[in-house]
């Protein structure tokens, strides 16, 4: 019926011709409502979707400023999710359950990237941006410049850090040394003196360009070389025991241009035909009398060599780079512009520059044009010293300026013994500003890095390898390279039969002392070697650093892998360099550079070598810590107290107490205890030489008996100073604290302009 009568009524061209219109008018009215609510719900289900996706990308781009901050603290550009949100502790605009950001920093042809994952809710935003060193400040603690450090913590009133011996036996120091107590020296020992500080609030710290200073013994700056005469007077001037010296030739210091084939006839004259400055068979000389050489006077023509030399003219260019980059009174080469550096007194060579945010490059910058004269210089006949102007490598120097202040020899108590001041020192008396030792309970080194980063970490926090017992089980040693605890061995046997064979590695019986905690419990004991190395529980001779020496300096090799390389290992016990097999140990590649932090104590009575260049024919007589030249390797050692250990934990123990071997050491040392002697003033422990640092965050206590039969052990210690120059990043070392004076690196990791990339589109 229903049906039928709306049919009708449609139908009806008299009753129902009103009603068809607003029929379809409901039905359109209907449609729009509805097309509007859709339109509404959709509009504001894109702008949840798009808010939602902004937040991912605020933490995907807060990831990549995060990482640069690890990335600078030297603690790796890697951040879980878990440690993202710690970021964000005290804000609460996130309501949404799940959000965070990941990052990880990684090098992919040649050049370093940081990744970063946003996520917000079930939106994720990935963007990644290419990061390079550039200016900037990145912070360490000072005692990373210090040859000798000894804190003090414990407040000894009667500590005193001694430094004597006399001939062979004496002591030396290259590098700042500091006591939080008294400094006495005596014998023929030396340490070096402060540099002239025009200390204008009386601080005793230099305070950066408020106050100047100059440089240790040279008050002048030497821009051109000396005679050898003028040379050796002047070198001759200057104390040995003060001058600091960091291996390299730097702008400003002394010189005397000895470069060339060692023969020259004074005054002869030739025709440079190859304008190589070096006579050869073809250049031409007018020989006078016919006698075959070139005398005193002989006519020649001096030809240019097609390069720049110092004294020729040169017309400086105007043309390239932002307000005259290379007008500055100096030739410019191709690639760049020599800028002068005021805060360091020396020219430094800029291959790019800023200017308003953008980096410009000057690759393809020619260089200045020059008039390319003669040099008027021969070689070839008899002795000379050769003044062009020009340091070259190889000629002698003074190396007296590294274009910074050194502290030299500071202690809070008085400084006892050290020589009269000489040109440009001051006294080194005591009195000094104490320089308190890092705080390392809030390092956090025994929490992995893939954690959750704790509240109040430091920078450089935690580990990237926990070497435990749960690694090890019942094992001694651990034969399968792929985990980075393959380089200690646990626990090795040191009573009963000779050796015992464990895990298919022959492990030699050893003798120590174990130690037990508080609670009775053994503390673990963990051997830095390596039974995957061909070189295992051997002393191959054609790994020797002495040439005259049959067993000492022949190293047993340590294989780090590139995984396991640039990281810091914790350990949760003590560490030994100490194989029954071998005197000494070395890294098997190049370029490892590692931290292991021992929760416990450290023992050394074997020798540690880097990869480095060494002196031809270097002979063991001859061993200290100045030979090592150029090193590729790096090895920090950190003792940190046990919490469950109050007797015994936190000290570097130096020396064998079964066999009175020991010699050189080339790692940076850090006790937070003591350093403590071990058997030390045998005829087999002439000397204990370490290239690095000797650090305690209490005392330095290495007592050396003389008389009755003993033998003195001479201390030498010089300074890494790669930490110091920027030059090296060690993982997981501690950070300056509040103000105090700290080492500066002047660069930081800083993102590329130009190369952030986006892989989810934003809306």
């Amino acid at each position: 019926m229903k049906t039928k009568r709306l049919s009708l009524s449609l139908a009806s061209s008299s009753r129902g011709s009103t009603l068809a219109p607003v029929v379809v008018m409901m039905a359109v009215a209907s449609a729009t409502v509805g097309s509007v609510f859709t339109a509404t719900i959709n509009y504001a289900r894109n702008t949840r979707k798009l808010a939602v996706q902004e937040k991912a990308a605020f933490l995907a781009d807060a990831g990549l400023r995060a990482a640069l901050v690890k990335l600078n603290n030297g603690a790796g550009g890697t951040i879980s999710l878990n440690q993202s949100r710690t970021y964000f502790s005290e804000t609460n605009v996130f309501a949404n359950m799940t959000w965070g950001f990941e990052t990880r920093a990684f090098e992919t042809n040649g050049q370093v990237m940081v990744a970063s994952m946003g996520v917000y809710g079930q939106r994720r935003t990935d963007v990644s941006a290419r990061v390079a060193l550039s200016s900037g400040s990145r912070s360490i603690h000072a005692l990373f410049a210090h040859a000798l450090y000894a804190g003090n913590t414990e407040g000894n009133t009667n500590y005193t850090l001694k430094i004597g011996g006399t001939g062979s036996a004496a002591d030396f120091i290259h590098g700042d040394t500091y006591s939080g107590n008294r400094i006495e020296l005596t014998g023929d020992s030396s340490l070096r003196l402060p540099e002239l500080l025009y200390d204008t609030d009386s601080d005793g710290v230099y305070d950066g360009a408020s106050e100047l200073w100059d440089e240790s013994h040279a008050v002048q700056v030497f821009s051109n070389p000396l005679t050898q005469v003028e040379f050796d007077a002047f070198e001759a001037s200057v104390p040995s025991s003060g001058t600091y010296a960091n291996g390299r030739y730097d702008f400003g210091e002394a010189f005397v241009d000895t470069i060339g084939n060692g023969r020259y006839d004074e005054g002869e004259l030739f025709v440079d035909l190859d304008g190589n400055g070096i006579r050869d068979s073809g250049d031409e000389f007018t020989d006078l009398n016919d006698n075959g050489v070139r005398d005193p006077g002989e006519p020649f023509q001096d030809y240019g060599n097609g390069s720049y030399d110092d004294g020729e003219e040169w017309t400086e260019d105007s043309d390239h780079g932002h307000h005259g980059k290379r007008i500055n009174g100096r030739y410019d080469p191709p690639g760049g512009f020599w800028k002068w550096k005021r805060s360091q007194s020396r020219w430094i060579w800029k291959t790019d520059y800023r200017k308003g945010g953008t980096r410009y490059y000057c690759t393809d910058w020619p260089g200045e044009d020059f008039e390319d004269a003669g040099d008027g210089v021969y070689y070839g006949g008899e002795p000379y010293t050769d003044q062009n102007g020009v340091y070259d490598p190889g000629e002698e120097y003074l190396d007296d300026r590294n274009g910074r202040y050194d502290y030299g020899t500071q202690a809070i108590g008085d400084i006892t013994g050290m020589p009269t001041p000489g040109p440009g020192q001051r006294a080194a008396t005591g009195g000094d500003a104490p320089i308190a030792p890092p705080d390392l309970a809030h390092m956090y080194y025994e929490v992995n890095h893939g954690g959750l980063e704790p509240l109040d970490g430091l920078p450089r926090w935690g580990n990237d390898v926990a070497v435990t017992a749960a690694d090890y089980g019942s094992a001694i040693a651990i034969n399968d390279d792929s985990f980075p605890e393959h380089i200690f061995l646990r626990n090795p046997p040191n009573s009963g039969s000779s050796y015992v064979w464990n895990n298919g590695a022959k492990i030699y019986k050893r003798t120590y002392t174990p130690i037990y905690n508080d609670a009775g419990g053994r503390v673990d004991d963990y051997f830095l070697e390596d039974p995957t190395d061909s070189t295992f529980n051997s002393n191959p001779s054609d790994n020797r650093i002495a040439q005259n020496d049959s067993s000492r300096t022949c190293t047993m090799l340590i294989d780090v892998k590139s995984q396991d390389n640039a990281k810091l290992y914790y350990v949760d016990g003590n560490v030994y360099i100490h194989s029954p097999r071998a005197y000494s140990m070395r890294f098997r590649e190049p370029g490892t550079r590692i931290t292991i932090v021992a929760s416990g104590n450290i023992t050394i009575s074997d020798e540690f070598y880097y990869n480095a260049n060494y002196p031809a024919n270097l002979q063991y007589a001859d061993m200290d810590s100045t030979v090592v030249q150029d090193p590729s390797d790096a090895l920090c050692l950190i003792a940190l107290k046990n919490p469950n250990c109050a007797e015994n934990s936190g000290n570097i123990y130096i020396g064998d107490r079964q066999f009175g071997t020991g010699g050189s050491i080339h790692a940076i040392l850090y006790a937070e205890n003591d350093f403590v002697d071990n058997n030390l003033g045998t005829v087999n422990q002439q000397f204990i030489s370490v290239f690095g640092s000797m650090s305690a965050g209490n005392e330095v206590r290495i007592n050396r008996q003389e008389g009755s039969g003993s033998y003195r052990t001479r201390l030498d210690v010089t300074l890494d100073a790669r930490i110091r120059d920027g030059e090296i990043e060690i993982p997981g070392l501690p950070h300056s604290l509040g103000s105090q004076r700290s080492i500066d690196v002047d660069s930081a990791w800083d993102m590329v302009p130009g190369t952030w990339f986006s892989w989810s589109p934003l809306g």
